[in-house]
């Protein structure tokens, strides 16, 4: 029965869920706000002019770095879709949870959604860093192109990691104060604040530390948006490789793990 009722659910039905989703979503967060998407872009914007102060005028790190200030905002955007992505899907099953013992829909269409919500708001703040980066000089080559695939892997990998995130919260909802931990120590495991060819290579633990870095799910995407907006030029190679194996593992893993707990999700909410 209920392998025929999930049948039922063609593409296009499924597109129009998801439609449906993603507006409830951008309506219940703006309601009653007076900046409305304007939040998605003020965060990061704060986040780097603190980042700025503290590493051009305190630790001194950033000044090597022509536009340091660009450059943390070419990172903060896509990290502040990211973290804001986990840390929704994480909690999407428990708030809809009258939904889903309600009526029966693809399940996997709620942390999706969220993801979803949150690469509208990133499409948006790309386009205003980039007329912020031409008004200072960083012009976008060729490599502009890339962007479209690079944010569908990263989409894919965030939705995979939701996955599982919603489903543990479901059972542990200590999860979703471990991610905000997980989160903060991610941040600074990621080339966002600094690039990684800065890291004095010519040490043995420094290269072992760079193998480390770039080990980091996020770090290719991260490089990649540095390379297409701040740099103008054609990301590295291993940047895709990563990009591209992190975003299979985990979007793969996460669809077999929430396929096989979602019976149990449902009785348990």
């Amino acid at each position: 029965m209920v392998i025929k009722m999930q049948a039922r659910w063609n593409t296009g039905r499924l597109v129009l869920l998801m439609e449906s989703l993603v507006a409830k979503d951008l309506k219940v967060r703006y309601k009653r706000s007076i900046l409305g998407f304007a939040w998605f872009l003020l965060k990061p914007l704060f986040s780097m002019v603190v980042y700025y102060f503290v590493f051009t005028r305190i630790l001194r790190f950033g000044g090597a770095i022509p536009h340091f200030s660009l450059f943390l905002l070419t990172g903060l955007l896509p990290w502040n879709f990211f973290s804001s992505s986990l840390s929704a899907t994480t909690s999407s099953l428990l708030d809809n949870h009258r939904l889903i013992r309600s009526i029966y829909f693809p399940r996997m269409a709620l942390p999706a959604a969220e993801v979803a919500a949150n690469l509208v708001h990133l499409l948006l703040a790309l386009l205003v860093l980039e007329v912020l980066l031409i008004t200072f000089g960083h012009y976008p080559g060729l490599s502009i192109i890339l962007i479209l695939p690079a944010l569908v892997l990263l989409t894919m990998m965030t939705v995979g990691i939701g996955m599982m995130l919603s489903i543990g919260n479901v059972f542990y909802r200590d999860v979703k104060q471990f991610i905000e931990i997980l989160l903060l120590a991610w941040f600074y495991a990621s080339p966002i604040i600094y690039p990684l060819d800065s890291i004095g290579v010519d040490i043995i633990e420094s290269q072992r530390l760079l193998q480390i870095l770039k080990f980091n799910p996020i770090s290719g995407f991260m490089e990649i948006m540095h390379s297409i907006f701040y740099l103008g030029t054609w990301p590295p190679l291993w940047c895709w490789i990563s990009l591209g194996s992190w975003s299979i593992i985990f979007l793969l893993t996460g669809m077999a793990i929430f396929r096989k707990a979602e019976p149990v999700v449902v009785k348990e909410l």
